[in-house]
């Protein structure tokens, strides 16, 4: 009696557990059905697929999906296709990449475990999270039928093909002054792997390129803060309406400052770019209060200001009338690193002349480089240093310059054997906005020296010059400019 129990028990719970598996059940297929037949023979033998078989076919998918390489495949139903645009069938393009939209490399089986997910990478570049009930926001109506060479799986829905963020952009313009001047920022580069030789130099060695060979042209923002082209990331942009735009453009052009309306425009326009995409893709209720770009700036968004959201394949834009950006927060601190110089004084020295030392600094206990110049025999001897896309504002300039050059250096004493005088010429190499210290610079400084303001006229490269008093020693750790607004 108590084994025939134990049996009716173990039938009750198997029942119970059939029932709830039944609806999951449904959808799958075994795979001996299946594994003789390749992935595009498999659809032809399904009536409910047979749109999606003559889209194959139109595109010449049909031939790869017939092929030994492994895909799986989402197909949508016939019902799913009902109604699909007339302009996407009619447009070669667009097709392959809608039928595309629905094949993703190598084999993947549904999970089978709520909460797990996947990313697939589809045959057109998108890519999609594929989870146990839906790819992307398509709904999964029968799944994991094996063929010969991958898995198809059906869907009730067919997946729309979404522009990229930076096709949103770039298709957009008329309606946006912002995606306009983000797409206008544009600059010519060399590129040798596309530009024809001539000839080999005899001096050299190296290519001697044809004139007007090897140049293309790519953009500032793609290139310096997000490529925005990348289907294997999310971003979430934030696009200003017109009025709000050159709103913040103005705001900035003062310190961007050039000989033309035009690039100072562009200047500005970028500067207010960068600080609007967000790497992730945040909806509404996840935008904080205040975001941090990729510049370190805090951006406060108006979400009740927000008046559209549109879907891209790598993230979202939300169209907008209203952000806070301090200015002030869009210009860091400046350092040049007193062993970075881009030119001297040309002039034959010896080898051993100029030395980059690295030091224990006493007061940040934290080792740096510097460079120390030491019998030049030049009167007047110089460096030159370079900072790029300087903005046309105040700075407090500091130096540390660490004098510590000895010719004795021992537990008993110390001889010092170099003076160290020398001054900070700005812009130009004659100029006098910071003088010769009277006399030679202390002995064991390490902290930062203010030397005094000065005022960057026009944005752009802005040159400084370490200049030696006669023939004395040289030596710098690093240059700051802090602005002063």
């Amino acid at each position: 009696m108590r084994s025939k129990n134990i049996y009716i028990l173990f039938l009750m719970v198997w029942s119970l557990g059939m029932v709830a598996c039944k609806n999951w059940d449904d959808r799958l297929v075994s795979p001996t059905e299946s594994l003789g037949k390749n992935l595009f023979e498999q659809i032809s033998t399904q009536g409910n697929l047979s749109t999606f078989k003559d889209l194959l076919i139109k595109t010449g998918y049909d031939k790869v999906l017939s092929s030994s390489s492994n895909y799986t495949v989402f197909a949508p139903s016939n019902d799913a296709l009902n109604g699909l645009s007339t302009t996407i069938l009619n447009d070669t393009a667009q097709l392959k990449a809608f039928v595309g939209n629905h094949i993703a490399l190598m084999s993947h089986n549904v999970p089978v475990s709520d909460g797990t997910s996947e990313s697939l990478q589809m045959i057109n570049g998108k890519y999609y999270q594929l989870n146990k009930t839906t790819l992307g926001s398509a709904p999964i109506a029968s799944a994991n039928t094996f063929a010969s060479n991958g898995v198809l799986h059906t869907l009730s829905q067919s997946i729309t093909v979404l522009p990229s963020l930076w096709k949103y952009i770039s298709t957009n313009q008329t309606s946006s002054a912002q995606n306009t001047a983000m797409t206008n920022l544009t600059f010519q580069v060399f590129n040798a792997s596309k530009a024809t030789i001539d000839s080999i130099s005899a001096t050299t060695g190296q290519p001697i390129y044809r004139p007007g060979t090897g140049y293309e042209t790519v953009n500032a923002f793609t290139q310096n803060v997000y490529d925005l082209n990348l289907e294997t990331k999310q971003y979430t942009y934030f696009q200003l309406r017109d009025a709000s735009f050159l709103a913040e453009v103005e705001k900035l052009k003062p310190y961007f400052k050039t000989s033309t309306t035009d690039s100072t425009y562009r200047q500005s326009a970028f500067a207010t770019i960068k600080d609007l995409v967000f790497e992730g893709n945040y909806t509404i209720d996840q935008i904080p209060s205040v975001l941090k770009s990729k510049f370190g700036v805090n951006v406060t968004i108006d979400k009740s200001s927000i008046s559209q959201t549109v879907k891209v394949s790598n993230g979202v834009v939300y169209v907008l009338d209203k952000i806070t950006v301090i200015p002030t927060e869009k210009f860091p601190t400046l350092v040049v690193e007193g062993e970075n110089f881009v030119e001297r004084m040309p002039v034959s020295i010896g080898s051993a002349v100029i030395a980059v030392r690295n030091r224990l600094n006493p007061v940040t206990n934290l080792t740096s480089n510097s460079v120390s110049v030491i019998g030049h025999g030049n009167a007047g001897f110089w460096l030159r240093y370079q900072l790029n896309d300087v903005p046309s504002i105040k700075y407090k300039v500091y130096w540390v310059v660490i004098n510590d050059l000895y010719s004795t250096n021992t537990a008993v004493a110390e001889a010092a054997t170099f003076n160290i005088n020398q001054k900070l010429a700005m812009a130009s190499l004659s100029a006098t906005t910071f003088a010769y210290p009277a006399a030679a610079l202390p002995v064991k400084t390490y902290t930062e020296q203010l030397l005094g303001e000065y005022t960057v006229n026009s944005f752009g490269k802005l040159n400084m010059y370490l200049v030696a008093n006669g023939t004395n020693a040289m030596s710098l750790d690093y240059i700051k400019l802090v602005p002063s607004f």
